[in-house]
């Protein structure tokens, strides 16, 4: 397995799309084989994506990721694994341990909220039980 972690200054970067460097974990049997760092271009678009598939990346570890490439990662059957932020070897560690994702290392802000019992009533939502007109 391959997984790529676009970082900056020891952590995973805070934006796929503008990253300009990129660690690449071998692991085998959740067991870290091996690790390089490759230079990538910001704004590559496409090629970028196609970078990480012809490289063979079967997952993608990163922060925020625009929906384009997104997309384009499934197409392409690699894994994203989004909203993630802290030190690269901690983040590595927790994957192949299993428990990524994980709070400790959600990006702030992107946190689930829990709903508490409301219903969002408004635009685009469907009122189930519309009150008779009077």
């Amino acid at each position: 397995m391959q997984i790529a972690v676009p970082i900056w200054e020891g952590r995973v970067s805070p934006v796929f799309d503008t990253a300009r460097n990129l660690l690449v974990v071998q692991a085998v049997n959740g067991r870290e084989t091996g690790r390089i760092q490759r230079a990538m271009l910001p704004g590559q678009g496409p090629s970028k994506v196609h970078a990480l598939s012809t490289e063979g990346i079967d997952v993608l570890i990163c922060g925020a990721i625009s929906r384009r490439f997104l997309d384009m990662c499934s197409i392409n059957r690699i894994r994203v694994i989004p909203w993630v932020s802290g030190p690269v070897n901690d983040v590595i560690s927790a994957f192949l341990a299993g428990t990524l994702p994980h709070p400790a290392y959600t990006m702030p802000g992107c946190r689930k909220r829990k709903r508490r019992g409301r219903r969002r009533r408004g635009r685009g939502g469907l009122n189930m039980n519309p009150k008779p007109w009077k």
